[in-house]
């Protein structure tokens, strides 16, 4: 099945993300299913900087879950470390999610807390077993709902990398980095499988992020939107004048079957990739030398 990812422009961030789902062909989700919404909030910053995931994206995410009668639904994360220090709840108190939660009613939880589980990674390319998270695994769903940024390890930060960094917990998260970033996020990719993805690409970030400074904002106004999160990494990429084979991590990830990242394979709908593209400022570490 060739693989659909919509770009929508923002100019109402809720009816975006709405309109980026439905064209993608919804979510997947049944009523009553267990539903876990992971933005990307990193550390201790406010939305709206292309360093953590704007707040009304997770907004509108968790909304629809609960318009579409999922049985629960919680916001999941775990705070990067040294930048975060491990410190989730402050980190969802700042970019806003601890007050969506409080209204919507929906649970927080620390991916970095000690309910956690053991999974055997098969294949993998640098771990043979990770630690994350117990909750993305006891979901029916994963929503991912990353910000799309540059990155001096990785090139690219959107769907693959919230997921494999975001949801392996504390120290494991050093343990990726240190045994290969791109292996290892493939890796836990590999287990933790997310259901659909939203890109908040309202404002993104070039250059040497995936902080801010030395990263620089990026206003692109877009919102991308999909199941397959490596042809929406593979998009997002195409947006910001990448190819998709130039990261790592996409084409070991595409090696391995976990996903498409040829252009030319994947259906994109709303906005064309050619109406929205810009030239993104590439990290330090990744320009030509």
């Amino acid at each position: 099945m060739v693989p659909v990812v919509s770009i929508v422009r923002a100019d109402e961030v809720s009816d975006a993300v709405r309109k980026a789902v439905n064209l993608a062909g919804g979510m997947g989700m049944k009523a009553g299913d267990a539903v876990v919404v992971k933005p990307n909030t990193k550390n201790q910053s406010p939305s709206g900087y292309g360093i953590v995931t704007d707040s009304r994206v997770v907004e509108a995410a968790v909304e629809m879950a609960l318009e579409l009668r999922a049985g629960e639904v919680k916001i999941a994360e775990g705070a990067a470390y040294p930048t975060g220090s491990y410190d989730t709840i402050s980190a969802f108190q700042v970019a806003g999610v601890m007050d969506i939660a409080r209204r919507l009613g929906v649970e927080l939880v620390d991916l970095n807390g000690w309910d956690s589980v053991d999974l055997d990674v098969e294949g993998g390319f640098v771990l043979d077993w990770v630690r994350v998270g117990r909750s993305v695994m006891e979901a029916d769903l994963v929503i991912n709902v990353p910000v799309l940024k540059t990155h001096r390890g990785t090139l690219l930060s959107a769907c693959v990398k919230n997921i494999g960094v975001g949801c392996a917990v504390r120290e494991e998260k050093k343990r990726l980095h240190r045994l290969g970033i791109d292996e290892g996020l493939v890796d836990v990719y590999s287990v933790v499988k997310p259901g659909f993805h939203i890109v908040d690409a309202i404002v993104a970030m070039e250059g040497d992020g995936p902080n801010f400074p030395p990263g620089k904002p990026k206003p692109l106004g877009l919102v991308l939107a999909g199941s397959d999160g490596l042809a929406v990494d593979a998009v997002c990429c195409g947006v910001m004048g990448i190819s998709p084979t130039d990261v790592k991590h996409l084409r070991l990830a595409h090696e391995k079957g976990l996903g498409v990242i040829d252009l030319d394979e994947i259906k994109v709908v709303g906005e064309s990739i050619e109406d929205v593209a810009e030239d993104f400022e590439l990290p330090s570490t990744f320009k030509a030398k």
